[in-house]
């Protein structure tokens, strides 16, 4: 059995979360209930880059 570490939960969250608001910084920061400047240093934190659709 493998286990995730904490912060790949945190990370596969905070992307589930960001997709789900369609990359919203502030809606994102309300449903995580964090400040939007928090949001904005784990995305730089995990290296996540928003890749539009299409």
């Amino acid at each position: 059995m493998k286990f995730k570490t904490l912060k790949q939960c945190e990370k596969e969250h905070l992307l589930s979360v960001l997709e789900k608001t369609s990359w919203d910084i502030d809606k994102t920061a309300h449903l995580l209930k964090i400040p939007m400047d928090q949001v904005l240093l784990k995305i730089k934190e995990f290296g996540l880059n928003h890749k539009p659709r299409g």
